[in-house]
Formats: structure tokens, sequence, C-alpha cells
């Protein structure tokens, strides 16, 4: 925010440097950004936080500045010269809107003359970004960046009934602002209205059929308090961003009102040689009301960390206008009505130590006496997860929590989503309007990413959390592991693409290495997944804990797919809470015997089934059974396929001879064609 530094130093006392100035401000927390020479002067682009409208202003900056530097700010002079009727008699204030507005304070000023502001005027005012106008204006302008206070001066022959209405607007009213604008006005915006009409839009900017002209010659000027949060919504809605709107959006001074309304009277007066009407016009539905705070010396220096006077503390709470008293070690004060940012004692600490300078608060570590940590349950459990998709050669990706609400609407058809979606209030983009419910998404749009940069092998995988409401007030966050594989995958020696296969292995390996429950693969997932290379994962008491197989078409096509890609996604916490310990077992003393044996079945066998019939079959000397190959051809059929099972035999106190190992191979063919339509 710039300001004036001539202008600065008319408030404190004393002749202080430019240097020093700045220095003192930069000091206690105003940072002087930029001094740019003007003339006599310079101009001053000062860092001043949205929670301290107070410095918004030379008045305010100043109050600082002379503490910061040991001066004195100097008194605010407000006699006023009137003469005339009384201002009651030549005009009228009704406050509709109480809870929008706390006060308003009305000037009458007669005989006004339109003339043109002296020179020193107009350059305080372009120095601060603000361009002259006409006197009148000017003057509303130069207390506004004197003291903060927004003022406004009306046409007084041009209200209707010489009346001034603070009331809301009705829906559909249309007010043309004096940027030529017509705008259209909601029940919410707050307006400044004749008997007729509205005139202005309060704290934001006033309307074309009230505005000083020419022909004006007796003028109401406004000074008011509005609350906060209708100016910052109007404002917003419109667009329109004002010096008036910018200090009402942060919360103006209450008690500013009358003081402002006497400067700009008196100003206007000397400038334009008019009249000044005998007392204010002065309305207050909701008087503010100071409160007293109590602290003590030794609580700001315990809190500061350093011994601070009692003395130094009133001082500055003094040169503050904090109004304090002392009792001992006990301090009593009254934060003025310009700082609406004082809340709590904490925020008087905050008062007293940037005037004594952060640099004097020592640096040391506070002590913490917290009780040791325990380590959620839940987080073993992740650890092992992503443990496991490491060991597999997997690289981890970590996506946004939240997803297109048109996926969304297709995750009704995944198998493992967990409920109800939940959409976002204030999304950060449409894109991302919608918690997501599966990892799947976000996995996907990695993995097109880095197909598109020319990433050949995608094998990526996320560990996290997804988010549904099934109950409407109880939201549910089950953690989830899932993998993504495009291109050539793991690039695994042999293997020019990922396949079905290849797949099948890492979600085994998860399965294994995360200590999932024994799962059986079934057909399923479809229209997500193809559904010929599509599996749900079911553990014994028939609940769906993952999804694995190959995206299907129609789904690739909407991601943009040109070649298959592979997921899989697992419900973690269906893993167990704590894996079973390793057990050693004696190493093999004798040979084992691999045999292998192949069965010709129909494609709708599935090859769990299989293979869980050859272990119930298989004798009880089989140590492992294992798939070698799987062959699919002309010469079979297209509903015909030969799948090769490894079976291995072992006796533990001897070794095996041939002719028991081809008994127990032959009663396991004959067993396997009387149980399943299959030939050997």
């Amino acid at each position: 925010m710039k300001f004036d530094l001539e202008w600065l130093r008319q408030h404190i006392d004393g002749d202080t440097d430019a240097d020093t100035l700045s220095e003192g401000l930069t000091h206690c927390g105003f940072l002087v950004e930029t001094r740019d020479p003007s003339g006599q002067s310079e101009i001053w682009d000062v860092e001043a936080t949205t929670n301290r409208p107070d410095v918004m202003c030379h008045r305010g900056l100043a109050r600082e500045a002379a503490l910061a530097v040991g001066a004195r700010l100097k008194a605010l002079h407000t006699m006023v010269e009137e003469t005339g009727e009384p201002a009651e008699t030549l005009a009228s204030v009704e406050i509709q809107a109480e809870d929008l507005c706390s006060r308003y304070v009305g000037r009458v000023l007669r005989g006004v003359r339109l003339v043109e502001s002296p020179d020193w005027l107009k350059e305080r005012l372009e120095r601060c970004g603000i361009r002259p106008i006409n006197a009148v204006v000017d003057a509303t302008n130069y207390v506004l960046l004197e003291t903060g206070q927004p003022l406004h001066a009306f046409d007084l022959d041009r209200l209707e009934g010489r009346t001034i209405v603070v009331r809301r607007a009705t829906k559909g009213e249309v007010l043309t602002t004096l940027d030529g604008e017509d705008r259209k006005l909601e029940c919410d915006d707050l307006v400044i209205a004749d008997r007729n009409r509205s005139v202005a839009l309060a704290g934001v900017m006033g309307g074309t059929d009230s505005e000083i002209g020419e022909e004006t010659t007796d003028v109401l000027l406004e000074s008011a308090h509005f609350e906060a949060l209708p100016i910052r919504r109007t404002a917003r809605r419109f667009g329109m961003h004002t010096e008036a709107s910018h200090r009402f959006e942060r919360g103006a001074d209450p008690l500013m009102a009358p003081v402002a309304a006497d400067l700009a009277a008196r100003l206007i007066a000397e400038l334009t040689g008019a009249t000044v009407s005998p007392g204010r016009i002065d309305v207050c539905p909701r008087p503010w009301r100071s409160r007293e705070m109590t602290f003590s010396v030794s609580g700001v220096s315990r809190f500061a960390g350093l011994e601070i006077a009692g003395d130094e503390i009133v001082r500055i709470l003094e040169a503050l206008e904090f109004k304090p008293g002392r009792d001992g070690d006990v301090i009593t004060c009254v934060p003025p009505s310009f700082r609406g940012d004082i809340e709590r004692v904490a925020d008087l600490y905050e008062e007293i130590i940037r005037h004594i300078g952060y640099d004097a608060v020592p640096a040391v570590l506070p002590i913490l006496r917290t009780p040791p940590g325990r380590r959620h349950p839940n987080w073993e459990l992740v650890d092992r997860g992503r443990r496991a998709a490491v060991a597999c050669g997997l690289t981890e990706a970590v996506t946004y929590a939240f997803i297109d609400p048109q996926v969304d609407q297709r995750l009704k058809s995944w198998p493992l989503c967990p409920g109800p979606s939940i959409p976002l209030v204030n999304p950060l983009a449409e894109t991302q309007g919608t918690m997501r419910r599966s990892l799947i998404p976000g996995l996907l749009a990695a993995a097109r990413e880095n197909l598109n940069q020319g990433e050949a092998d995608i094998a990526l995988f996320e560990e996290g959390r997804v988010f549904s409401n099934p109950e409407g007030d109880c939201f549910e966050e089950p953690e989830y592991l899932s993998v993504v594989l495009a291109g050539g995958g793991l690039a695994l020696p042999g293997r020019d693409a990922v396949d079905f296969l290849e797949l099948k292995g890492v979600v085994e390996a998860l399965l294994r290495d995360a200590a999932f429950p024994e799962v059986v693969w079934q057909r399923g997932g479809s229209p997500w997944l193809d559904e010929a290379e599509g599996a749900v994962l079911v553990d014994g008491d028939g609940k769906v804990v993952g999804v694995a197989g190959r995206l299907g078409d129609d789904e690739a096509g909407r991601w943009g797919f040109k070649q298959p890609v592979y997921v899989a996604e697992l419900r973690l916490q269906a893993a167990a809470v704590e894996p079973p310990l390793p057990r050693f077992e004696t190493l093999p003393r004798f040979p084992a015997v691999w045999v292998d044996i192949t069965v010709e079945h129909g494609v709708d066998l599935p090859y769990a089934v299989l293979e869980a019939a050859v272990r119930e079959l298989s004798d009880q000397l089989v140590m492992s059974v294992s798939l070698v190959a799987r062959f699919t051809g002309k010469a079979l059929g297209p509903d015909r396929i030969r799948t090769t099972l490894r079976l291995v035999y072992r006796h533990s106190e001897r070794s095996m001879t041939q002719e028991e190992v081809n008994a127990a191979q032959d009663a396991l063919r004959a067993a396997l064609v009387e149980r399943l339509d299959v030939t050997i």
C-alpha cells in the first residue's frame, strides 16, 4: 500500500529522518518494500496485512512509526466552523438494516462551488495512486487516506425527500454505479437509498443518480460503519474493488465515522467556500462497546522467554492507545475501537513483543512434555503392502484424492467400490469434484501421462485411502493397494508386452507377502475389465477382496489407451493384521521327482477349479502343484484349452521309485476324468 512520506511525518512530533522511520516500521512488522523519490517527499510501498486495516491510512501507520522511533503521535484537530440551519432540519437518515449498518453519520454543507483541488492536495492523492476529480470528491478521498474511514458525498437536492435510507436491496433492483455499469442487485446487497430508489452501493461505490455535478450546491456527506461480510460479498460478486470496499471488507473503525465526517466537512468548506450546517445527523442503533483485558507482566515475560519491564509494557500500550493501567504485576487495558484483531491475551503479547523486537527473543526450543506415541496398528499393514509392491519391482505413485465426477459415476460397476461417493462443495477443478472411491482412476491417469511422454514400461502401484459415505453421516476410509501395468510392464526377460499372467504373478506375490487369506480367482469385473481377462478375488467368506484383469476396450478408449492395460486392486484391510511367523522346515534329504500332466478341457472351466481338484486328488506325497503352460489353437477348436501342470513328489524318509510315481499319476488321471469334464 502506498504512503506519502511528507504526509506521514505531519502526524509525528519531531523531525525523524526517513531512514530511521523506514527501519523502525520494518522492525515492528510493517515492511517498507520500496522508497521512490517524488519531489520533496517519497512514495513508500508498505506491506499492510489484511488483519490490520487500522494501518491502511497515514494516521494509523504514523501511530506505529511514532512508537517505533520513540516519538509522539500528534493530536488530531477536528474543530469545524458551523453556521446556518441545523443539519437535522435539512436532511434525515433512517437505518432499516441495523444488523448491517451500526452507525451512519451525515454532515450537510451548503453553498458548495465545484472547483479544482489545490496542487498540494492533488499531488498527495496522486502519490497514493488516486486520480484527482474535483474538490469535493478529492476531500473525501483525502480523509480516507488519512484516517482510513471511507466517505461519500451526495448531491442533497437529488435525494428524493432529502432522506437517506440504509436498507437491503430488493431482488432484481438495478443501480447504475459511478463507473457507468448497471448493477442488478440481490437481496443480500446493502444499498443507500432515498425515498424512491437506491442511490449507492453501500461501502463500495456511489450511483450516478446522486453524484456531485456542476450544478451541485448542497452536499450530504456520508460517513458510516458497515459490517465487513456483506460488503465483501457484494464487491466480489460484482468484481468491484474500490478504496472504500478495501477498508470495509477488513473491518473499519466504528468510532472514526464522526471524526472523519468533521475532517472532511472542514476541508470541503475550505476548498469550496461552503458553509457547514451545525450538528451531525448521527444514527447509531448499535453503539460500539469496549472490553477490558487483563494479563500479568510475568506472563508476558514467560511467553516471550525474556524479562520485559512492566513500565516498558505500559509505554508500548499507551502509545498504541490501549489505555493501560498497572497494579503491581497485573496490567489492565482496553483495546481501541480500531483494533478489532485483538481477541485474546496472546494478541496483546504479540503487540508488546513486536515493539520490543523479535530479535531480542532467545532462540530456544520449548520443552514438550508429551507421552510417548504409539504406532497405529494400521501402519504396519500399510507398510507391509507397500514393501510387497516394491519387492515386485513396482514403482510407487501418489495421486490426488479427488477424481472426475464422471469417472466416479462409472465406479458404481467396480467390484471394490466401497459405497456412495462424497462430492466436494468447493472443488479445485471440475475434474476433481469427488473424493475417490478407488485408486485405479488416479493410476490410469498417471499411466497415460507416462505413455504420452514416451515411457515404454509402465509398472506402477499406489497404496492409499479411498472414501465413501455409506450411511449419510458415517464416513469410511478403507486402505487399498492398486497396480497398473502397461507396455512392457516389469520388462521381464523374454516378454515384449505385459499380459494377464504377469499381472496374476504380481497379484499373487502381493497376496502372499501382505499376508492375505486364501482367495479364489473367479471370472468377473465387467464392464471395467475385459470379460475374457477379468477376475475378482473372493475369500473364504465369499467377500470380494480384490479385482484384477485387462482394462475393457470401452473403458480403455475413454482413457485414450491404444495398447492393453492391466490393473489390479486389493482391499488391504482384508489382510491379516498380524501375519503368521515364518516356520523353519528341515531341508529335504531325498531328491524330488517332477512330473507334468496335461489336461484338455473347456474354456469355461476356471483354472482355480482345475488346480484345486488336482491338489485334492493328488497323492499325499505331492509337495507342490504349479502351472507350466496353457495351449490354445485351431487344432483344439475355439472352446477347448490344454493346461499343463507340474507336480513335485518327495518322500521324507527315502527316495521314491518311478513305479510309485507312475501309479500315483495314473490314479490322478482317472480321478480327474471322473470328476471333471476333461481328457488327459
